[in-house]
């Protein structure tokens, strides 16, 4: 759901004991346990893993009894209304969806009252198509709709904000949960400029409450539903502030880094307070700090941060619990291993405690929602290898029924078994990584290593579902996850560690933990490629261009090779006096005072030295690394002699790619590792080279 109030996990007031003994049995096993042979276990085809999630959108009822969902088969896709009471369920069509002729996208569903939901959805029609020498590319209209509908489908009701554009009537901002006839929504009007209506979800006709410029990304709303805050930028752009609300003026609070997902913002709107004119924030220590990101709580009418009100003192807080029905704070939630959610009062630490319990190790659990007075929880409980399992918590009878999977076609027991691996660097940095092993192995096999650094990077690998981890174990490979230094999640010092440290640290700390995988009989050291995509694809560009004896073969996806390239990409999109830039020179290093250790640790400088078979994939359309860092790192190669295989993917950026190019990019790599890093031991002659002309693959993107 699209609304800026919802958190990761939203859990109303608990129970004051754990879970007791008369719950019913975990349907899937967990994931710590180490796998035994058995019988041979069929891999799920790259259809399977591609696919889009059978159930998906869950919510509750206000009142707990009425569970909606929407459920797809194949193209269609339907919304499900079950009384939980009863267990008679109703089915509303949605329509149909496809990549190659368009359809209907089920964005969120929220329930207004027992009787009424809310559901947004995108429509992609096919518009035109232009033709070329290697067939047709289509064009598509997105256009987003929310309409109010029954809970028996009887009426259904389009919301429509006043004067927006036909196509694009508004984008729900607060749906007053106090106020059940209204919501407020945002709307672009014939200028541009991002305007609030109060829309009648009977009606679906709405009134016009405030007005905003072209300058206007969003707004924030306190509890009440009134509007305290906006984001808005400046300078074209190359400055994001957040402003609070003065009477009928906007004054700045602060300035925020440009919203891009390759780093952290320093603050984080987690969502309203139980007090009018205050929000949680998720705040990042002052640089250098060694403390970790803690909740705090800001005050928009003195525009004043109050101290930190949740904290933990290794992790950085990743979201809230919040009270269903008061929004007051009960706790916040992190990432050790698996995702965890701390409360402040003890009985309630004890509920979750239980349910995690329930459920097994490795298995992270979030409360997605439940009815306002907290007696039912529907609970959503994923894995490394399970992408969700639905189950509704009974308070009073603390029963946690099984209500079904996410993604059915890729059950646990076909997937990869995850576990951590803690180890100490070359200068003593103890570290942690994950590795997947094969499903159905023997406890001493050594089956072929990928090694898979994680992009960023500011970001950091977790105990959870990862596509293409799942997909190499699937077909006999072990993965190894590394958390260098230079991760987010752990402090801010710990990412700052990573600082000007491309190529030289935080490469170290992924090369320490496989020679500690090596050491400690894991991996076989004949046996091993890297693989990675963003920052990842660098330091496997690094990886292979440093470590040759290390590595058999290379896959590095839409990863830069020159950094000093890099660096005025940066500088000509954000501004030399932007924040944008001023982080990446911070991350990588001053194009002007560092230009030689900037260079020496780009892939493309290392080309004629470059022994390691090559599979590079970029999207053509990559507007956060530009496609030009493959093609040049791929020409250099060529201009070497070297073996190199680049596929170009047309029209696709640098990640959420269509499921038919996501479909080519792992048959890509299940290809290219089958010639290079077989998973039968036995050797495989090398003849001839891998074509260097870049394989174009046209396909459309979904929204």
């Amino acid at each position: 759901m699209k609304v800026w109030r919802v958190c990761v996990a939203v859990i109303g007031w608990l129970a004051a004991s754990a879970i007791g003994p008369g719950m019913v049995a975990a349907q899937t096993p967990p994931i710590s346990a180490q796998a035994t042979p058995g019988p041979a276990i069929t891999p799920p085809a790259i259809e399977d893993f591609i696919a889009p999630a059978f159930r998906s959108h869950a919510s509750l009822s206000p009142s707990g009894r009425y569970l909606i969902w929407v459920l797809r088969a194949g193209k269609n896709s339907v919304i499900e209304v079950r009384d939980t009471e009863t267990g008679t369920s109703q089915r509303i069509s949605v329509g149909s969806s496809s990549e190659e002729m368009g359809g209907i996208f089920v964005n969120w569903i929220a329930w207004k009252t027992d009787d009424l939901f809310l559901v947004s959805t995108t429509q992609l029609d096919l518009i035109r198509a232009r033709h070329r020498e290697d067939g047709a590319v289509r064009g598509y209209r997105f256009g987003h709709l929310v309409q109010a509908v029954s809970r028996d489908g009887a009426t259904l009701t389009r919301l429509a904000a006043p004067g927006a554009v036909d196509y694009s009537p508004g984008q729900v901002l607060d749906m007053l949960r106090g106020d059940p006839q209204h919501v407020l929504m945002t709307y672009r009007n014939d200028t541009g400029g991002l305007n609030i209506a109060r829309v009648d979800v009977a009606t679906g006709q709405g009134v016009r409450i405030l007005s905003g410029d072209q300058r206007v990304r969003s707004y924030i709303t306190d509890t009440s539903g009134e509007v305290v805050g906006r984001i808005a930028v400046r300078g074209g752009g190359r400055a994001v502030l957040m402003e609070a609300r003065v009477g009928e003026a906007w004054e700045e609070v602060y300035r925020l880094r440009r919203d891009d997902i390759r780093e952290l913002s320093d603050y984080r709107v987690l969502g309203a307070t139980d007090q009018p004119g205050k929000v949680f924030v998720a705040v990042q220590p002052e640089e250098g700090a060694t403390t970790t990101a803690g909740v705090h709580i800001f005050d928009f009418a003195t525009r004043t941060m109050g101290p930190v009100v949740w904290g933990n003192a290794t992790y950085d807080v990743a979201g809230i619990v919040q009270d269903a029905d008061t929004l007051a704070l009960m706790g916040g939630c992190y990432w050790d291993d698996i995702y965890r959610c701390d409360f402040l009062d003890r009985s309630d630490n004890a509920v979750m405690s239980g349910i995690r319990t329930f459920l097994g190790p490795g298995w992270s659990a979030s409360v997605v929602s439940q009815a306002r007075d907290g007696s039912r929880w529907l609970v959503r409980a994923w894995a490394a290898n399970s992408l969700g399992e639905y189950y509704l918590f009974d308070l009073g009878a603390r029963r946690m029924t099984p209500l079904g999977t996410a993604y059915p076609r890729l059950r646990p027991e076909r997937l990869g078994v995850m576990q951590r691996i803690d180890y100490a660097t070359r200068d003593g940095q103890p570290l942690f990584g994950y590795l997947t092993r094969p499903p159905g192995i023997a406890n001493d096999a050594r089956p072929p290593l990928v090694v898979m650094p994680h992009g960023g990077p500011e970001v950091r690998d977790t105990m959870t579902y990862d596509l293409w981890v799942q997909f190499l174990a699937s077909r006999g490979y072990q993965v190894f996850q590394p958390n260098f230094r230079g991760s987010s999640g752990l402090g801010r010092a710990f990412a700052e560690a990573g600082h000007r440290q491309w190529g030289l640290r935080m490469q170290d700390d992924v090369t320490d933990g496989v020679q500690d995988l090596i050491a400690q009989g894991l991996a076989d050291p004949s046996r091993i490629c890297v693989m990675g995509a963003s920052y990842g694809g660098y330091a496997a560009l690094q990886s292979g261009a440093t470590q040759t004896d290390l590595y058999r073969c290379v896959i590095a996806i839409s990863g830069p090779s020159d950094l000093m390239a890099m660096l005025r990409h940066e500088r000509s999109e954000g501004g030399e006096d932007s924040d944008r830039y001023e982080y990446w020179v911070k991350s990588i290093g001053d194009p002007r005072a560092d230009r030689t250790a900037i260079e020496a640790a780009s892939p493309l400088r290392r080309a004629a030295d470059w022994r390691l078979p090559i599979l590079l994939i970029h999207g053509d359309a990559d507007d956060i690394v530009p496609v030009e860092q493959s093609r040049e790192m791929d020409r250099a190669l060529r201009r070497a002699g070297k073996e190199v295989r680049f596929v170009e993917l047309e029209d696709e950026g640098h990640n959420n790619w269509s499921s038919k190019v996501e479909a080519q990019v792992l048959n890509e790599i299940e290809t290219f590792l089958a010639r290079h890093l077989p998973t039968d031991p036995a050797p495989q002659a090398q003849t001839g080279s891998v074509a260097t002309d870049a394989a174009r693959a046209v396909a459309s993107s979904p929204p």
